[in-house]
């Protein structure tokens, strides 16, 4: 089971150690060391809850699987987003304030993306159990054929609609299909946009504050770019769903 982190920081070891500590300071030395150490340990519990690693780290593992055509490159999606955590705490304060308004839409990309990822995941379950179950050609050319022999027209009549629902459901799991391969197309995009802003924000290092300046917009507006395009594709896939 995965941990809140919140109370990741009330079973961090040092956090127990200074609790313990309140607790015997107050009854061995002064009363008011209690209380005193007990603003401290909470303290120390906010600092460590608050923490942006353990909060992404906590998020990412209680994600739910997706399909696995999807995982492998929303997994690569996420490590991007990762990666420049992990330059940004490994950089000055000054170059972390710079490069902060890429991280924020970093993040609301991976959170969008991983949001249709799920919805899409449900419907590739869907059409996987319905390529399993279902030979739709099949079933049409041997309805069509009873509808040669038969003689009743009420039979006849029944044949006829059960045909035509099937095409139907057939250009329906063919649709499906192909929402399905545009929207691992969309993802393979959204990975090379991702993996460049990687590059974009590694090239910013040693640069002055002015020239990075001028870099971090255009590497903003690529990511809001495409999260519109994620956006626009969640919309028509809806818009599908009710015709």
């Amino acid at each position: 089971m995965t941990r809140s982190p919140f109370l990741t920081a009330l079973f961090n070891p040092l956090n127990v150690f200074m609790l313990l500590g309140a607790i015997l300071a107050g009854l061995i030395s002064a009363w008011w060391l209690f209380p005193a150490g007990l603003v401290l340990w909470l303290i120390m519990v906010i600092v460590v809850a608050r923490d942006p690693g353990l909060q992404i780290s906590f998020t990412r593992q209680s994600r739910q699987p997706l399909a696995m055509r999807f995982q492998a490159r929303f997994n690569r999606i996420d490590r991007a987003r990762m990666t420049i955590f992990n330059l940004s705490g490994q950089s000055s304060q000054s170059f972390k304030l710079l490069i902060d308004p890429i991280e924020e839409k970093l993040d609301d990309l991976v959170e969008q993306v991983y949001q249709i990822s799920l919805r899409m995941s449900a419907l590739d379950n869907a059409y996987a159990i319905q390529k399993i179950s279902n030979n739709f050609d099949n079933e049409i050319s041997n309805l069509e054929k009873q509808i040669l022999t038969t003689t009743d027209p009420g039979v006849k009549a029944e044949y006829l609609k059960a045909v035509q629902s099937l095409k139907e459901s057939r250009d329906n799991s063919a649709n499906l299909a192909q929402i399905l391969d545009r929207f691992q197309a969309q993802l393979t995009s959204t990975v090379n946009v991702v993996d460049s802003v990687v590059t974009g924000v590694a090239s910013l290092k040693g640069l002055n504050e002015k020239q990075i300046k001028g870099r971090i917009e255009p590497l903003i507006e690529i990511i809001e770019n495409d999260c519109k395009k994620i956006h626009q594709f969640d919309v028509d896939v809806q818009k599908i769903a009710l015709n």
